[in-house]
């Protein structure tokens, strides 16, 4: 089963996470509830997690801070957000982060259950092709000897990585292959197949993301948004986050606007 760390300040959303949901339904459990992000550390070191459901602010440490020392530990484990906040900042770093989504409060404990239930998919799906690459080499060139030392998942968490704190630039295959030391061929090659999309899918999709966190959870501007998420041109970031969410960007906030009221 996937383990489950939960972290709110707040006694009755933690107790409601921890037993309203169907954990084990899910393939999952929880094996640690904090209140701050200082005590979910603790917890964390003695039952690492695979998934992380964190407030962003608490007493003692915030939920970013957490997350923060987490991945500077090593931890790869998958974080979703849980947050009040209206701070464009507080985007920003979540972003930075590679927080996997978020839930705005109150939360609607059902929607919460469709989106775990899809990130514990995604975990495992990720997990048998980590098994599978670790076994078979899909090395068809020689790459750097310092790229030689890192397993396909240190390569493509990297990649990962890189791309999520430096979206808001102009981002191309050359580029990722070049900062990770590995032909672009078998950069191509390696983060299809371990994320199950190519690098510009993958990028669009993290861009839109970003974009639909900052449009509900900020109030900058759609052409301040489109810039940071890294199209600098307001009609073509319109044109594709329509495209990708059947709304304009305007559209998407009303209509995120109005459930939250």
């Amino acid at each position: 089963m996937l383990k489950v760390l939960l972290v709110d300040d707040e006694a009755p959303i933690l107790n409601n996470l921890s037993k309203v949901l169907p954990w084990e339904d899910m393939g999952m459990k929880v094996v640690g509830l904090a209140r701050s992000g200082m005590e979910a550390l603790e917890v964390a070191d003695e039952y690492p997690p695979d998934l992380i459901l964190c407030d962003i602010r608490m007493p003692v440490m915030d939920g970013l801070t957490f997350i923060a020392k987490m991945r500077e530990r090593g931890s790869q484990a998958e974080i979703f957000l849980l947050t009040g906040y209206q701070e464009f900042e507080y985007a920003r770093e979540a972003i930075k982060l590679g927080v996997k989504d978020y839930i705005s409060k109150p939360i609607h404990y059902g929607e919460l259950e469709e989106k775990i239930r899809e990130i514990g998919e995604e975990i495992r799906k990720k997990r048998a092709k980590e098994k599978y690459y670790n076994t078979v080499s899909l090395m068809d060139e020689a790459p750097n000897p310092e790229a030689v030392k890192k397993t396909p998942e240190q390569l493509v968490q990297s990649a990962l990585e890189y791309i999520n704190t430096h979206m808001g630039q102009d981002l191309g295959i050359e580029e990722l292959s070049e900062h990770l030391g590995i032909s672009s061929s078998y950069f191509c090659l390696l983060f299809k197949n371990h994320v199950g999309l190519t690098f510009v899918e993958y990028l669009t999709r993290q861009r839109m993301e970003a974009a639909k966190f900052l449009l509900v959870n900020s109030d900058k501007n759609i052409a301040q948004i489109g810039s940071f998420v890294g199209y600098h041109e307001r009609r073509y970031f319109t044109k594709v986050f329509q495209k990708a969410t059947g709304m304009t960007p305007s559209e998407f906030r009303e209509l995120s606007g109005e459930a939250t009221v």
